[in-house]
């Protein structure tokens, strides 16, 4: 994902496991100080980072549980700042739809009626 990004122009660095810790902090400080302004991550960056000025969360794969959804998405939107999170959502994700229609909903977040369809076993995917 991060080579597609640079290589369309969008400048984006990687952190995942598969990097040493070094590896790790550079492409951390390097985002933080806005040399590059995409941070592609695993779920290795989804706790325990404190990165302010967050204002998109994009998930290209839906978290397995709605408590790591959640630490994902706040990495935006903190200290009542206003932020986005988009998710990538398919059928592999039903065991986690109905928990995640049911925060949308608590948290008065738009939320679409084919993940209240594919939450209460029906078709969906959006």
């Amino acid at each position: 994902l991060e080579d597609c990004l640079c290589r369309d122009g969008y400048p984006a660095t990687p952190i995942h496991g598969d990097k040493s810790q070094r590896e790790r902090e550079d492409a951390l400080a390097s985002f933080k100080m806005g040399r590059t302004p995409i941070l592609v991550a695993t779920d290795v960056a989804s706790r325990g980072l404190d990165i302010s000025n967050v204002t998109h969360v994009i998930n290209y794969d839906m978290a397995n549980n709605i408590d790591d959804y959640v630490h994902r998405i706040g990495r935006t939107g903190r200290v009542g700042n206003k932020g986005t999170s988009l998710t990538f959502v398919n059928d592999r994700n039903r065991s986690v739809a109905r928990d995640l229609y049911d925060l949308l909903v608590e948290n008065g977040q738009d939320a679409p009626q084919w993940l209240y369809e594919m939450s209460r076993g029906g078709g969906g995917g959006g």
